[in-house]
């Protein structure tokens, strides 16, 4: 979204525009979440600061004076998500990590939610019998025999299907490039299980 139109989504919302702000709700929603992960490592917690983010949103609309909608969001979700470390007392911990490269981090985790809302939103549009498999071989690690045991159907179904899910994949997210998204892949893979939300 450009500036301009983000500047008139926010002075709708300012003015109490219900169509607006769901309008931002939608568009930002998944990646604050996927965002707020990466610093909290807890998923029901993130989308419950996220929507608390956008509660306080509306409440205080009239009141808030921001140049951008993204970045506030992205702002107040990051120190909602900090202010819950500081009360499990791991803040400390978790910034001495970050410095001195704190924005450069702060950069890579809001271009990794933006991408992982991408794949997400993808996988969410597969069709849902080539969406099931696809997760059960890339994100629970199933081989394909086991893939076509599971789900009573053949092995070459199963490559069929996943072939399917891959050109599509490859399709939706064809402005990012392929080997940045495989390493993502394989990074998530072996660390915490793929949200569908």
């Amino acid at each position: 979204m450009t500036q301009e139109r983000e500047h008139i989504l926010f002075t709708e919302i300012r003015n109490g525009n219900e169509e607006a702000f769901n309008k931002a709700f939608d568009l930002y929603y998944s990646r604050l979440c996927f965002f707020s992960d990466q610093i909290l490592h807890d998923f029901d917690l993130s989308r419950s600061i996220v929507q608390q983010i956008f509660v306080d949103l509306w409440i205080k609309r009239d009141r808030l004076l921001v140049a951008s909608l993204q970045a506030y969001l992205y702002h107040s979700t990051r120190n909602a998500s900090l202010d819950v470390l500081k009360h499990k007392k791991v803040e400390s911990r978790y910034l001495s990590s970050l410095e001195p490269n704190e924005s450069i981090v702060e950069a890579d985790l809001m271009e990794e939610a933006e991408l992982a809302a991408r794949i997400n939103e993808a996988i969410q549009n597969l069709p849902e019998k080539c969406r099931e498999i696809f997760l059960l071989c890339r994100f629970e690690g199933l081989k394909y025999a086991e893939i076509a045991d599971r789900l009573n159907i053949s092995v070459k179904t199963v490559e069929m299907q996943i072939s399917i899910a891959l050109k599509k994949l490859r399709k939706d997210l064809s402005d990012y490039q392929m080997i940045q998204l495989l390493s993502f892949f394989i990074s998530k893979k072996h660390q915490l299980p793929y949200r569908v939300i």
